[in-house]
């Protein structure tokens, strides 16, 4: 996979003289830089050409082509985002393509990453609900990503069969949770087709995507931005943050009234789907992702999450 210079970098986005080489952040669905130059600290991320299509019928680009158009939405909107660097010759929006790897570059955020301690509840349902507000869709129904978690009786069946014969330590564990399984696969179903409240949004508000500054948080990372259900988010983001943040959303015009007792169905959805796709690891089905530990540790967390 090709790495730049940070000389290439900078004359891509039209950055002035590097002062240095490129300083190596981190690794995941992107590989990430500091670069410094004259004009200014600058983080770089270099795409890997296989992320993306995951909530778009397409590739990388089509992706990124969701993606930027609401990211310069919630810019304009004062939402408190990372400031994009224009490229000098653009292939889509704000990325360009240098050799055959997409980049794109941001202005560096003096920060640290948000702590436990930190009270971020207010901002953060405030800030969900300002993206809700963004592009609501006038449509009924969960978007196809959803659906990636529906299977019907007969594929877990089928899986947990082969488990058996093949002695794995979960399958006892996965055939008593498959009722559970399917009640909650049914209601799932249900929920695809009925949900009143679909809207664009960032889509992926965890802690690794939120950086704490001397001014406040700031929610980064915008290449996930995808449809889905307000309520069934601002659900999801309640389990991972907790219940003030559900208040602050719905004092800030959020709406989760029509959800009931199906607010944490994300939630639901997303263990789910971490199952089967465990599941099919361990059965040699498909490879495990960048994401997944080694095999011992796929199974700790499968039994787990049963």
């Amino acid at each position: 996979m090709y790495t730049p210079t940070a000389g290439v970098i900078a004359a891509a986005f039209d950055l002035g003289e590097p002062a240095g080489e490129l300083v190596f952040v981190r690794r995941g669905d992107t590989d990430t830089w500091r670069l410094e130059a004259e004009s200014g600290s600058y983080f770089v991320k270099g795409y890997w050409p296989e992320t993306g299509g995951q909530f778009t019928s397409g590739g990388l680009l089509d992706q990124l082509a969701v993606a930027m158009p609401f990211e310069e939405r919630a810019l304009a909107s004062g939402i408190a985002v990372a400031e994009p660097m224009p490229p000098v010759d653009p292939v889509l929006g704000w990325v360009t393509r240098i050799e055959d790897r997409l980049f794109r570059v941001h202005r560096w955020i003096e920060s640290r990453a948000v702590r436990p301690e930190d009270d971020i509840a207010e901002w953060l349902g405030r800030t969900m609900a300002m993206v809700h507000q963004l592009q609501p869709l006038d449509q009924v129904g969960l978007p196809d990503w959803w659906r990636a978690a529906i299977r019907p009786r007969s594929d877990w069946e089928e899986w947990f069969t082969e488990a058996r014969q093949r002695g794995e330590p979960w399958a006892d564990r996965a055939w008593e949770r498959l009722p559970r399984i399917l009640e909650l696969t049914a209601r799932i179903e249900e929920v695809c087709e009925t949900a009143p409240d679909l809207v664009m949004t960032h889509g992926d508000f965890k802690s690794h995507n939120l950086l704490m500054t001397a001014s406040g948080p700031v929610l980064i990372d915008w290449d996930s931005v995808r449809s889905d259900s307000a309520a069934l988010e601002a659900g999801r983001m309640a389990h991972m943050f907790g219940a003030k943040t559900l208040d602050a959303y719905v004092a800030a015009g959020g709406d989760i009234t029509w959800a009931g007792n199906d607010l944490n169905l994300s939630v639901v959805r997303n263990q789910l789907q971490g199952i089967f796709e465990r599941v099919l690891v361990l059965l040699d089905r498909i490879p495990a992702p960048r994401w997944m530990a080694d095999r011992a540790e796929i199974a700790q967390q499968l039994i787990k999450s049963f």
